[in-house]
């Protein structure tokens, strides 16, 4: 049956709602906790609402900005970055949050607000009136916007073929309990320097308990998390011969373009609109960036019911800066070929012991004008032009090429403007 056809009966009774959001992660979560203040929401989710085999760190100023210090476990002042002759800690004041209780602070949050959440599989929607029709593995519900935040698998996106471009960063691991180490384990992120080009990252939540999974890069496609058992089954005999895994991990981080983030009636948030920017893998920290800004606009396309395709997209499009998003393309490329070096990623560590302090802004996704054109000219100068033409592919070269040339004539720009001003 094809999405968007109509299926219900004419004279069939159905629960109504303002507002239906299909997917219970980070992203479903924050809007549903936002709009039900002020709409009357339904939640979908086909597993259990408030789990999720994912792991996550976050920075100590956004947790508390967005109120779920409590679910944080771990603290620490750098993040690492270890590459086979380059080592870099990014200062900042980062943590490793308990997944399952931020989804579970999250849910409690909406149910308060008056959200109703049920575990039913979505099937598909068709239009009616002036609103969708959804359809699950239980029933049918009405409303008059349907928020798709189902993830990477959305069957929407795939079923209307939205997707343009997209690029993944693959994982697979588990939660670990092993001994305590004369030497704690710090938040970091190291190749294996594998023929696979696999990387590992740690997340730990105590002395004896840390998130350990092995994650790769994925070109024009989303990739399988449980191709990479193998690698994270060697990794751990390795790492923790005697650990104890208690959770299972895994999951894909992607990011790209859509041919459009909204339809009539449905918009696309998080990892369903391709919300990760590109070569940063920070999925559930964009969506604390970006949750309160999507929802609020949604309130006041709700309230003047303007739920038309343009408006919708106008949305979707506000939590994407053009600048930014060139500038992690840039970085998405080269992150994903880095690999294809001789050190292995080494570039990239380069790169951010170039930037200095100032590498902090890239995980953070925080960035001004003037940081873009300094990173773009220090990416510059510590990998040679010839040596970006051979790690680039074509198709990504043209644009690598123009927007490091475009920014670099802005940088020099911009220092001569700030020497005749002096």
């Amino acid at each position: 049956m094809a999405i968007g056809v109509k299926f219900f009966k004419k004279d069939q009774k159905m629960n109504k709602y303002d507002i239906i959001i299909a997917g219970a992660g980070p992203g479903g979560l924050t809007a549903a906790v936002e709009l039900s203040k002020k709409f009357k929401i339904l939640i979908i989710e086909r597993r259990k609402p408030g789990t999720t085999s994912s792991t996550w760190y976050s920075y100590a100023d956004r947790v508390k900005k967005y109120d779920i210090e409590e679910a944080v476990v771990a603290r620490f002042d750098r993040i690492r970055f270890t590459s086979p002759t380059q080592e870099h800690d990014m200062m900042d004041e980062a943590v490793t949050l308990d997944h399952n209780k931020v989804l579970q602070i999250w849910l409690e949050r909406a149910k308060a607000n008056g959200a109703e959440v049920r575990q039913e599989t979505f099937r598909d929607y068709a239009y009616k009136e002036d609103g969708v029709v959804v359809k699950t593995s239980e029933g049918e519900y009405f409303a008059r916007l349907l928020i798709d935040a189902m993830g990477s698998g959305s069957p929407i996106v795939e079923k209307h073929n939205l997707i343009k471009r997209h690029d993944a960063w693959v994982i697979w691991g588990g939660m670990i309990e092993h001994k305590k180490h004369e030497k704690p384990y710090v938040l970091e992120y190291y190749p294996l320097n594998d023929k696979d080009n696999t990387y590992v990252g740690l997340h730990p939540h105590s002395g004896t308990i840390t998130n350990i999974y092995v994650f790769q890069g994925r070109s024009n496609t989303m990739g399988n998390p449980a191709e990479l058992k193998d690698i994270f089954e060697k990794t751990i005999k390795e790492l923790e011969p005697e650990g104890k895994k208690i959770q299972n991990l895994g999951g894909t981080i992607v990011s790209g373009s859509l041919k459009k983030y909204a339809l009539d009636n449905v918009i696309f948030f998080g990892a369903s609109g391709m919300l990760n920017p590109d070569g940063c893998g920070m999925g559930f920290n964009e969506i604390l960036k970006q949750y309160q800004v999507f929802a609020k606009g949604v309130a006041k396309a709700m309230k003047k019911n303007r739920l038309d395709q343009k408006t919708l997209s106008k949305i979707a499009q506000s939590l994407r800066n053009q600048e930014t998003m060139n500038f992690q393309k840039i970085i998405g490329a080269f992150s994903l070929y880095f690999i294809k070096s001789k050190g292995k990623w080494d570039g990239g560590v380069k790169w951010l012991n170039a930037m200095g302090e100032d590498s902090k802004y890239w995980m953070r996704n925080e960035f001004t004008m003037d940081w873009i054109m300094r990173a773009n000219l220090r990416l510059h100068k510590v990998i040679p032009i010839t040596e970006t033409v051979s790690m680039i592919p074509m198709d990504n070269l043209a644009f690598v090429l123009e927007q490091l040339a475009r920014f670099s004539v802005k940088a020099a720009t911009s220092v001569v403007k700030n020497k005749m001003k002096k």
